[in-house]
């Protein structure tokens, strides 16, 4: 028999882990598009935007940021959507597992949810790092 509160444990981790990956891939993307703009300017206009500038940025300002540098309305849209349960799940998702606090039948609800939002996670981090690419290709061919 699956130990839920175990296999919830492990999910969580992963999740978080994600999380940190997409932002740093988002970190990436605007690090990138800054280079590509300063570039672009050829000295005619002071730029002295870097990656450093969002290197202590969490995923809300990143995800703001991104959306002024990437027109993708739809990646845009389902990367906002993931927001809040990034927040429930670096918060408040170890707690109902740990101690007193421990409510199986909350863990079981959860770990539902958490299977789908892990799989939304990994196709979202995907498609920036598609978008970075798409990005990193299209400078290289002007």
């Amino acid at each position: 028999m699956i130990d839920v509160r175990e296999s919830y444990k492990e999910m969580t981790l992963r999740i978080l882990s994600n999380f940190q990956l997409l932002e740093l891939t988002l970190k990436l993307y605007i690090g990138r598009a800054y280079e590509f703009i300063d570039l672009s300017l050829n000295g005619r206009m002071h730029f002295d935007y870097s990656i450093s500038d969002v290197e202590n940025f969490p995923l809300e300002r990143l995800l703001n940021v991104f959306g002024k540098l990437n027109g993708n309305k739809e990646l845009l849209k389902r990367l906002n959507k993931l927001r809040a349960q990034r927040n429930h799940v670096a918060h408040e998702s170890l707690i109902i597992v740990t101690g007193s606090e421990y409510n199986k039948e909350v863990v079981q609800e959860k770990h539902g949810e958490f299977f789908y939002l892990e799989d939304e996670l990994s196709e979202c981090l995907q498609l920036v790092v598609e978008e970075t690419k798409a990005l990193h290709l299209g400078f290289v061919k002007k």
